[in-house]
């Protein structure tokens, strides 16, 4: 009798050969194992937008004979995927983290970045939203988009944030950091600015079809290796920060080319 494969160890020694889709599923399952160790392969296909041939290709890729096999190294982890910061296991950390940024820099779409980009044209007020980690990162989201001369508003608290719903325009941008895509907090705060005002909604999510990149208008995805320490995440959101850099920076040379 073949024994089970351990899920964690089959998947560090695999996952660089996953291409962009087969990581959104692979993210999917971490962040849903216990319920994805009771799905039947269509199911999963369901919930991933995927087809059934994909994920049986999926699960060959991490090594396992096929979905029967995969579900069984499921059933068999015991340890739950927010203890295991899976991506510090690999060889080489600093080799998939350079690889992380490439790659969202690489998928993050142009004619996306050319609308951002036009909206900043109209001088609107920026109300930046995020929790936790997001909003550590945003601190230096906003000071990018004041030195450039944006109207540039911080929403820290849930005070700030309600009157932020008050007073949004129609030709403002509401630009959220939430890497899992489905925070209660930023859900309520999108559809209360929708009954309120016109305003753009600009979301940095994971890789993976989530409620808030469902609910805005302009949504950029990054990768990126989930890291949870000591309860707290510390996942990178460096590729989310690269590509609002790279959409600056354009602007900033456009700029200086124009004086």
């Amino acid at each position: 009798m073949t024994e089970t494969k351990n899920f964690y160890s089959a998947a560090n020694q695999n996952i660089s050969h996953l291409n962009e889709s087969e990581k959104r599923i692979f993210q999917y399952v971490l962040k849903n194992f216990d319920e994805a160790k009771h799905y039947s392969i269509r199911q999963l296909a369901k919930k991933c937008f995927v087809s059934s041939a994909t994920i049986f290709r999926f699960t060959k890729k991490l090594g396992f004979e096929g979905y029967s096999d995969f579900v069984d190294s499921l059933s068999n982890t015991t340890e739950a995927p927010q203890e295991i910061p899976h991506s510090v296991k690999q060889k080489d950390y600093r080799e998939e983290y350079l690889k992380n940024i490439m790659e969202s820099i690489r998928v993050a779409d142009r004619e996306r970045m050319e609308t951002f980009n036009q909206l900043l044209d109209n001088d609107p007020v920026i109300y930046l939203i995020g929790a936790e980690l997001d909003l550590q990162a945003l601190h230096y989201i906003d000071w990018l988009f004041t030195a450039q001369g944006f109207r540039s508003v911080l929403l820290p608290d849930k005070a700030a944030t309600r009157n932020a719903i008050h007073n949004i325009q129609d030709n403002d941008i509401l630009f959220i950091f939430d890497y899992t895509g489905d925070s209660p907090a930023i859900i309520e705060t999108i559809e209360l600015v929708r009954q309120s005002s016109q305003a753009t909604i600009v979301s940095f999510t994971r890789a993976v079809t989530n409620v808030v990149q469902n609910l805005c208008d302009i949504d950029f995805y990054i990768f990126t290796d989930e890291i949870v320490y000591d309860s707290l995440d510390m996942t990178s959101r460096i590729s989310m920060i690269a590509i609002v850099e790279l959409i600056l920076y354009k602007r900033l040379k456009r700029s200086l080319t124009n004086e």
